[in-house]
């Protein structure tokens, strides 16, 4: 039996043993509980090649990913929350491991630029590597002119049927990190590929003779004619370094710091004298912040490139002010060297020298990838998962200078105690299993607040739901100029064009209407025109605490559409009320009834799409354009008023978003002196940050709610 049909019910065993005791668990409570009601096997109970028990590892990372996700609570023990109760009940048996999977994958692991045609080359080699033979990221980074660490990482996503388990180290070893896309597959890759012919000497390295090198590809692809990305040049490429997940790796690299913790406390129960136990714990300690440091590193360089490939997703201020040099612009625009693969080389080389172990550091890192005020948002997650213990951001931020200090402490001065000269200061195994604990909770915190990693958006396509919009239309010749001037994109007068040659007149109205409305409103951000076949325009919007493209209009010849991104809103952090709201204003159309359904049971994972039979209604312009005025209103009250601060900046949901300008008054913009900051609880979202003139206070105050515990 192989470990993915093991772990499976120890996981489901864990939240059910969670959802039982109804209270926080410890961990070692967990696997006692876990024990006593299923068997596991032997060989999974012995250490793995780090010398962690195998199955507590694992158990360690699938229940951190389970947290990531909101499943369950790792902070002051493990507890499970209403969404992993759901999750128990949604998925039976081994569905749940599987859709843990799924998730975390999905939105956890940054996007991958796909673009490219090298990778249509990197699964057209996959395809014919025939059963008995392997090959290396090595040379399929050689066939196409990439890394070798691009192809690993690629291959981690390679779907199912593409082979993936016959790419292995330069050496012929299977790769470590190797995982199936489907959990439920239980085989060992190297059974699969004995049984498929291949043998394996004692070392466990693949037979050389089967391997199939890059001009072994280049000779069967040619077969079929010049296929555009296969490099004809021999170029030297190494084996990837199987670097794990980030957070993975954090787990990992806490695992380590756990068993130096573990083994101190052996060497107490012996008695040792001769040698100081605590350094073990200070030790731990050490891992665990270098641990969180690399993890922070590894998560902004993911988050960054994650935006890279998305053009059209509005970006934070500082992530706009990342420079780039000249040799990186020329290898993407002139090489064609991916553009996550340059842009990642060169935040690695940005940040190989920055630490994250300050707060004040890490909150400046995230800004590069995210709006959100950080150490509030990661308090109010704390308190959320453990009432009894609230936490305000001063509370969280002197939490960790106080874990950088002593790590400081232990690196520079070997620890010593300021009040006890020559001494070293008093440590226990359980202040640094704390810390390590406390660390892990933070980092859980940290990718709540910052929300997922957002898919690539592809803004140039309709939804595939919205079916075919016709033939291509022929190319104009202002279009045909446009691209020789190096202009891909449409623009408004061809989105005009387009709707008044495609679109019936009461068709064309709405989609204008609609279009023009958006400008009008006060929380309307800018267009993105796209450049696929047919003209196309999102249009984004501020949601309160973070902006979204709430609406894409695609013209064609046989139809046009509107479709509603409630996907795209859903992944900005527009909350199920607000989304419910908008589609039950559109429950008049056509349709639309089941659409409603659908959307809930996909968690509104979704783009419907208002077609040609909705958009031509008598009424239809005015129930689409009320509906976004509900979607888009600011409903707040007071929560606290805080000192003036005039020149900084705020979300600014009903201005022009001026620096200076007051934010209560939105149309016409108020311009007045700002007298006071105040946070608003908004209903749609999270609390939002606003400056007020008087007039603007005055209208506010009467509102006001007892002020929140803690600074903003």
């Amino acid at each position: 039996m192989s470990f993915a049909e093991h772990i499976a019910p120890i996981l489901r065993t864990t939240l059910e043993v969670l959802r039982e005791a109804g209270r926080p668990l410890q961990p070692d409570e967990v696997r006692k509980a876990v024990t006593e009601k299923i068997s596991i096997a032997p060989e999974h109970q012995g250490p793995n090649a780090h010398g962690q028990t195998r199955w507590w590892a694992q158990l360690g990372f699938r229940t951190g990913e389970a947290a990531s996700l909101g499943w369950m609570i790792k902070r002051n023990g493990w507890s499970i929350t209403p969404a992993g109760i759901q999750a128990l009940e949604d998925f039976p048996g081994v569905e749940l491991y599987r859709e843990l999977g799924r998730q975390y994958r999905a939105r956890r692991l940054p996007a991958q630029g796909r673009k490219d045609a090298r990778w249509d080359v990197v699964l057209k080699a996959l395809k014919r590597l025939k059963p008995g033979s392997w090959t290396t990221y090595g040379d399929l980074a050689e066939l196409v002119g990439m890394s070798a660490q691009s192809i690993g990482g690629f291959m981690a996503e390679a779907p199912e049927g593409y082979n993936a388990h016959r790419v292995l180290q330069a050496g012929g070893r299977i790769s470590p990190q190797f995982r199936w896309l489907d959990p439920l597959r239980t085989e060992e890759p190297r059974a699969v590929l004995e049984q498929e012919g291949l043998t394996f000497d004692q070392a466990g390295r693949a037979d050389p003779a089967a391997r199939v090198t890059a001009n072994d590809f280049r000779k069967v692809l040619s077969e079929a004619g010049p296929i555009p990305g296969v490099t004809s040049a021999v170029s030297p490429a190494s084996a990837p370094d199987d670097v794990p997940p980030a957070f993975e790796q954090f787990q990992q690299n806490l695992g380590y710091a756990r068993q130096l913790v573990h083994g101190g406390q052996n060497l107490e129960r012996l008695r040792v004298g001769a040698f100081d136990v605590g350094d073990l714990y200070r030790a731990a300690w050490t891992q665990s912040v270098a641990a969180l440091d690399h993890w922070i590193t590894r998560e902004i360089i993911d988050r960054a490139v994650a935006l890279a490939l998305q053009p059209g997703v509005a970006r934070p201020p500082k992530f706009s002010k990342l420079s780039i040099p000249v040799e990186l612009f020329e290898k993407v625009h002139h090489h064609d060297e991916p553009l996550d693969e340059a842009f990642r080389a060169h935040l690695e080389q940005v940040f190989a020298f920055m630490t994250f172990q300050n707060p004040d550091k890490i909150k400046e890192g995230f800004a590069h990838v995210s709006t959100v005020n950080l150490w509030v948002k990661v308090a109010e997650i704390l308190t959320d998962q453990d009432a009894a213990e609230p936490i305000t951001s001063d509370g969280v931020r002197s939490k960790l200078r106080d874990i950088a200090w002593r790590r400081n402490n232990i690196a520079h001065t070997a620890d010593h105690d300021p009040d006890q000269p020559g001494q070293k200061a008093a440590i226990s195994a359980r202040e640094a299993e704390e810390t390590i604990s406390w660390l892990e909770s933070i980092a859980i915190a940290i990718q709540l607040a910052l929300g997922d990693p957002l898919p690539a958006a592809n803004y140039d396509a309709a939804p595939p739901e919205a079916g075919t919009l016709g033939a291509v239309p022929a190319m104009t010749n202002e279009r045909r100029a446009a691209l020789s001037r190096g202009q891909s994109k449409w623009d408004e007068d061809s989105l005009l064009h387009a709707l008044e040659q495609y679109c019936s007149e009461d068709v064309a109205n709405t989609l204008l209407a609609v279009y023009r409305h958006a400008e009008r409103h006060p929380s309307f951000r800018g267009y993105y025109f796209g450049e696929a076949e047919y003209p196309s325009v999102t249009a984004w919007f501020s949601l309160g605490t973070d902006e979204a493209a709430v609406w894409s209009i695609y013209t064609g010849v046989s139809k046009s559409v509107l479709s509603i991104n409630f996907e795209w809103m859903h992944n900005r952090g527009a909350s199920q009320d607000r989304l419910a709201r908008l589609v039950n204003a559109l429950s008049v159309f056509p349709g639309w009834a089941q659409v409603r359904e659908q959307l809930i049971a996909a968690n509104y994972a979704k783009r419907p799409s208002l077609t040609p039979a909705a958009l031509g209604q008598p009424n239809a312009s005015e129930v689409v354009t009320a509906a976004l005025n509900d979607l888009l209103a600011v409903k707040s009250r007071i929560v606290q008023i805080l000192d003036p601060q005039p020149s900084a900046w705020y979300k600014n949901p009903n201005s022009t978003g001026a620096r200076g300008g007051c934010s209560q008054h939105g149309t016409p913009p108020c311009h007045a002196d700002i007298v006071a900051s105040v946070v608003l609880a908004d209903a749609g979202s999270d609390n939002i940050q606003w400056a007020v003139c008087q007039r603007g206070l005055q209208e506010l105050k009467p509102d006001l709610s007892p002020p929140r515990e803690g600074t903003i």
